[in-house]
């Protein structure tokens, strides 16, 4: 779905038969750009509002309907760019996991922390990691030398280090590609880390965003640097699309 509609002009001979009566041309959507954005994105980063998730074990879908959604992947990168997109850390002197954040899309798709601790009204989200053509900006590449290999290819894998000890809210969205309708599936999985455990999150998405899920792997490494990957009993699935959901998950 495009912000602007192109209008082919009349040829000479249109022009003729409409003499002189007056042609209203309509008026063109103008393209949103950062400063469009409001003041507020320096305080609440946009994926909160927008590129937000659902639950975990099954999906949340949501369809754009305001043309200016369409543009949204280009601006979440753009503002990620500007660092008005906070980002997650582990705090100082607090036990750390290895976690392997997985896509199975090539399509935009980012990985959020949220923390229900001042619901009703939970804090704004923080970004994890992001993959895709814009969104890989959100979280410098790293790589943590987790035991095993992951079954994605590199651009569709993120190795990241999360809070041990305490249950952490991972919510996990993406959007279809044009020229698909433009939709977005969202998925929220909570687990407790172990400190110095290694674990992996995976999510699946039809091609069409209409379907998608996340779930948590605990990986026990082995011998020759392969994992056993046995499915993590702590693990909750939530709904993620809106922040606000993250409340009915506790």
């Amino acid at each position: 779905m495009g912000l602007c509609g192109c209008r082919q002009a009349p040829d000479a001979g249109m022009l003729v038969g409409l003499r002189a009566r007056r042609v209203a041309w309509p008026r063109r959507h103008r393209v949103a750009s950062l400063p469009d954005l409001p003041p507020s994105c320096r305080q609440r980063p946009l994926l909160a509002q927008s590129f937000y998730l659902p639950a975990a074990m099954r999906h949340d879908r949501s369809s754009a309907v305001l043309p200016r959604l369409a543009l949204l992947p280009m601006l979440a990168a753009a503002v990620a760019l500007s660092g008005c997109v906070a980002q997650y850390r582990v705090p100082a002197g607090a036990p750390a996991a290895s976690v392997r954040l997985l896509t199975s899309t090539d399509d935009n798709t980012s990985f959020t922390v949220v923390d229900p601790a001042k619901c009703p009204v939970p804090a704004r989200p923080l970004v994890l990691a992001g993959t895709g053509r814009q969104l890989s900006a959100m979280g410098r590449d790293r790589s943590l030398d987790m035991a095993g290999r992951s079954p994605e290819p590199p651009a569709r894998t993120r190795e990241r280090l999360v809070e041990a000890g305490r249950r952490i809210y991972v919510a996990v969205t993406s959007a279809a590609a044009p020229p698909l309708p433009e939709l977005r599936c969202a998925a929220g999985v909570s687990f407790v880390p172990v400190a110095g455990g290694q674990y992996e999150i995976r999510y699946q998405r039809d091609e069409t965003a209409s379907q998608c899920s996340a779930q948590v792997l605990r990986m026990q490494p082995l011998a020759g640097g392969g994992a056993r990957l046995t499915a993590e009993p702590t693990q909750q699935g939530f709904r993620a699309l809106r922040k606000e959901y993250v409340c009915q998950a506790q």
